[in-house]
């Protein structure tokens, strides 16, 4: 029974070039953790990592920028469905950007009142100058990336607004206290840097 067994296995290997035979000391497939595996989606076609990244805050070869990342679901209409998805970039730039200005007005509040303004006082103060910011002020933003899902026509947008920018659009503001425009101006850097801190934190 051994010969004809080896017989057998050694036809095998020749006909469809197996490894050998099965055998009893069989070997579970080794699978490589989820963090570890790459992105792909369901045609095997890789999609560029910032289709995964959402927003934040980050200095590059751009510079310092707030980017933001939207997608839309096939359309008929082509052009309908790329001004979603950038409009959806877009809401995510203004969501870091929200953010972006509580970490301004934080170190504001502490200029200007010495460390003494009450929590309730500085939370109001963030709030109304986030309502002068509307999804409409960052048409200013720059288109980065594109790409589109060929499994199922999805369309990916990454758009980034640049510092210079944002200080254009917060220093424009004339409902703002020129007072708070003035120190937009100087202090717009050290508040990117201090957002960029924390997201890099949190593993952002």
């Amino acid at each position: 029974m051994s010969t004809i067994h080896a017989s057998l296995c050694a036809s095998l290997f020749l006909a469809l070039g197996l490894a050998g035979c099965p055998s009893n000391d069989t070997r579970k497939e080794e699978t490589r953790p989820p963090e570890e595996q790459p992105l792909y989606n369901p045609n095997q076609v890789q999609a560029p990592t910032w289709v995964f990244s959402g927003g934040g805050a980050q200095s590059g070869d751009r510079g310092k920028v707030i980017f933001g990342v939207g997608s839309a679901p096939k359309m008929v209409d082509i052009s309908m469905q790329r001004d979603r998805a950038g409009n959806r970039a877009r809401a995510e730039i203004l969501k870091v950007f929200n953010t972006y200005i509580a970490y301004m007005m934080k170190d504001y509040s502490r200029s200007t009142t010495a460390g003494d303004m009450s929590k309730e006082s500085y939370e109001a103060d963030v709030l109304q100058v986030q309502k002068t910011i509307s999804i409409g002020d960052l048409n200013g933003a720059q288109l980065v990336d594109t790409w589109r899902d060929p499994n199922d026509g999805t369309i990916y947008i990454m758009m980034a607004l640049d510092l210079a920018a944002i200080k254009d659009l917060l220093s424009g503001k004339q409902e703002l206290d020129a007072k708070l425009r003035d120190y937009v101006r100087a202090n717009a850097e050290k508040a990117f840097d201090d957002l960029e801190k924390e997201e890099a934190k949190r593993g952002k």
